[in-house]
């Protein structure tokens, strides 16, 4: 990867914020509807739900649209909710695409424990590229990229600091 797509991924961030805080307040079982968040190169964003009668079928769509609609913007984030399997049991997670001109250029992982359970971002997020897991240092980069779009959420208010200063330090999808 030549160089991290600040602007993409600050968007990436805005919509991150915004997922969590619609899951922050989800009761028992909820689960988060997929959005994209697209932007054109003159800053002016668009926000899409991906609709279905379940939340596979909403999946699906987003998933599509990662391959499909999204190409039609310079800049595009699309969130979904995700269990992950670990050693552990299922962990709920957020997955963020990120895509630039139509190319999904990284995916990010953000685990968290729902709403139900006392709502909390778990680590790290987990910063994939084509080949894996980003090399430390960029990937770090990534994650302060995507923390500054988070941070300019305007709905959010203290919520994204409380969330931070409460995060778990070490992430349930990193194995040691």
């Amino acid at each position: 990867m030549a160089g991290l797509p600040t602007a993409a991924l600050q968007l990436a961030g805005f919509l991150m914020a915004h997922a969590f805080w619609a899951t922050s307040d989800l009761p028992a079982g909820g689960t988060y509807q997929p959005q994209s968040l697209c932007m054109r190169t003159d800053g002016s964003r668009s926000l899409q739900s991906f609709e279905g009668p379940t939340p596979k079928a909403q999946d699906d769509a987003a998933r599509a649209f990662i391959t499909g609609g999204a190409a039609q913007w310079p800049d595009c984030a699309i969130a979904r909710q995700v269990k992950v399997g670990t050693p552990s049991g299922d962990v709920d997670a957020l997955v963020i695409d990120v895509v630039q001109n139509g190319s999904n250029v990284m995916t990010v992982v953000q685990a968290f424990r729902p709403a139900a359970k006392g709502f909390r971002l778990l680590g790290d997020e987990l910063v994939m590229g084509d080949g894996g897991p980003l090399p430390p240092l960029p990937a770090a980069q990534a994650a302060a990229a995507m923390r500054e779009g988070a941070i300019d959420h305007p709905g959010l208010g203290d919520k994204w600091q409380e969330w931070e200063v409460a995060r778990d330090r070490v992430s349930p999808l990193v194995t040691r």
